[in-house]
């Protein structure tokens, strides 16, 4: 199924403009792409299987969770976001001050079908399994794109982001801010890279405890955190899922024994909250990272497949140097 967005005859691109189209991997499909012209712009993107047509850049956006802000604000279109929504904490990272004026809305929960239409974007960019569907927008019109490392099928690398941040370029018409973007950002994570290629692997696990503590989930490894894990020589214990996370239990932990915990802290948690969590379950204190103190807490906005994720390896590698 598609969805098309048209803003009249005028913008609508000759047939012949189709023919400089050109394909773009992500989510295992192709991403289409059409030049611009000087008449506008004819673009269809493949957003996780769903055909998006756009004839004209889009010029008001509203995003849906931590990742997509920053994703706009990378590709050099910041000044498009009317609003920001689903952003359970604080986004952490250098986008956040760019963002910082933009209206935020809705921390806990998704805004409704008809508020996102009362603020007329004309375009949402958002998470797969979102409670406002793509379908829900399109019987008015409002197309919705995911940003692709939340696709089902992606891989959770640096590589899904950086074409995101291309591909938005590309289609808000600042594709030179966002290849400078692209480029600077891959040499960040080849810097980190560099600087742990010769470690030996050390058996880690990433972690997210729920707000009342009763749940603890670990990330598999089409997860972005563990794509950064791979990055700074660690060894996700929990790499033989596919899952990008799942709910474990504590037997499960104990016996994969990690040296080195990864611990997320969503909404009112802190670095120490969650720390502690772990430590008020008895039974776990014979793991050797919480035995010797051996826990990192950082904002889950820090690995979610969005930019702000490479700034985070980096926070990660210079909290990782500390234990080493």
């Amino acid at each position: 199924m598609a969805t098309r967005l048209t803003r009249g005859a005028r913008h609508i691109v000759p047939a012949v403009a189709l023919l400089t189209a050109a394909l773009l991997a992500g989510c295992g499909s192709p991403r289409k792409v059409a030049s611009s012209t000087a008449e506008g712009l004819l673009m269809t993107i493949s957003s996780c299987g769903r055909d998006v047509t756009f004839d004209v850049p889009p010029q008001r956006v509203v995003t849906v969770g931590s990742v997509a802000a920053p994703l706009v604000a990378a590709a050099g279109a910041a000044d498009r976001i009317v609003t920001r929504t689903f952003e359970s904490a604080p986004l952490p990272g250098e986008y956040a001050d760019e963002l910082a004026g933009i209206e935020t809305t809705s921390r806990t929960g998704e805004l409704a079908r008809e508020e996102i239409i009362n603020r007329a974007p004309d375009l949402v960019v958002s998470f797969e399994g979102a409670a406002v569907t793509a379908d829900d927008l399109a019987q008015v019109n409002i197309p919705l794109l995911v940003t692709r490392g939340y696709c089902r099928d992606a891989a959770g690398g640096f590589d899904d982001i950086f074409s995101d941040i291309e591909l938005y370029g590309q289609l808000f018409g600042t594709s030179a801010a966002a290849n400078a973007e692209v480029t600077s950002l891959r040499q960040r994570v080849a810097a980190v890279g560099d600087r742990n290629k010769a470690r030996a692997p050390v058996r880690a696990a990433a972690l997210i405890i729920s707000r009342d503590g009763a749940k603890i989930s670990a990330y598999g490894r089409t997860s972005t955190v563990a794509a950064q894990m791979r990055i700074l020589g660690l060894d996700n214990v929990f790499g033989d899922s596919d899952l990008r996370y799942s709910e474990i239990n504590t037997e499960a932990l104990i016996d994969r024994d990690p040296n080195i915990l990864i611990l997320l802290t969503q909404g009112e948690q802190t670095p120490e909250s969650v720390r502690q969590a772990l430590r008020d379950r008895p039974q776990l204190a014979v793991l050797r990272a919480i035995r010797d103190n051996r826990m990192i807490g950082l904002p889950f906005g820090y690995t979610g497949p969005g930019p702000v994720a490479v700034e985070g390896v980096e926070v990660l590698d210079h909290e990782l140097g500390a234990l080493r």
